[in-house]
């Protein structure tokens, strides 16, 4: 059961670092309708409890730990493509396959995979080290800014859809009942997440500069994914 793949594009409206909770950096986009971009953050290791599970299954039955990888002044031949989707939410039926990123097999690659780090979400020591702590200044500087756009991929959804499990907090307000999570590596895994596996249809973060023409890439992937998968995305 692949991820309901897709691509928002949108200007920065709002932010919330993850302190507690929901285990996310949660942003607010304007692409003509609200949406809000749901970005794991936090390192989760087996047996620990799930803030939101809507599937009923509270406990993790693997680790969860968060990888990372930034890229500035990002270049790739996909960036042109890029700017060719329209505000707000593309699906995967309508994205050309050069732009349905894979991690293992997009060529050239889109950063150096094994390079990879585990970046703990808040760290006990003061500022720095920690995942916000990445995220935040690039969110920041796009934030509020026209000359800047996200393009996020992952897995879409909307809340007032049939069938839709909506989460249960509200982080802005107005709420968008629209947005956007999954922004990760979407192959490789074990466990209850092993039913999103899919190739061709992982998450990454891209921060367009427009004044500059400068991007930031960010990559997420989970410790415990798989770099050695079939056609289906699942482990060899």
């Amino acid at each position: 059961m692949p991820v309901n793949y897709g691509v928002l594009r949108g200007s920065i409206i709002n932010a919330i670092p993850y302190e507690s909770g929901a285990d996310h950096y949660q942003i607010e986009v304007q692409a003509g309708e609200l949406y809000r971009i749901a970005v794991d953050v936090y390192s989760q290791i087996a047996g620990g409890t799930k803030h939101y599970a809507p599937d009923g299954n509270n406990q993790l039955d693997t680790s969860r730990e968060v990888m990372f990888y930034q890229v500035e002044n990002f270049a790739h031949p996909i960036l042109n493509e890029i700017l060719n989707f329209q505000p707000g939410f593309t699906a995967k039926v309508n994205m050309p396959a050069s732009l349905c990123l894979d991690y293992l097999s997009i060529n050239p690659p889109l950063f150096p995979l094994d390079d990879m780090k585990v970046v703990a979400p808040k760290s006990n020591a003061g500022p720095g080290g920690d995942l916000n702590d990445d995220i935040d200044p690039v969110v920041q500087k796009a934030k509020n800014n026209p000359n800047a756009e996200v393009f996020a991929f992952g897995s879409g959804w909307d809340d007032n859809a049939a069938g839709a499990k909506p989460d249960p907090q509200s982080y802005f307000n107005p709420n968008p009942s629209l947005g956007i999570h999954d922004i990760h590596m979407n192959q490789g895994d074990t466990g209850y997440e092993a039913q999103y596996n899919g190739r061709n249809q992982d998450g990454a973060l891209f921060f367009h500069f427009k004044d500059t023409n400068t991007w930031t890439a960010m990559f997420f992937k989970f410790q415990n994914q798989s770099t050695d998968n079939d056609s289906n995305g699942n482990p060899l």
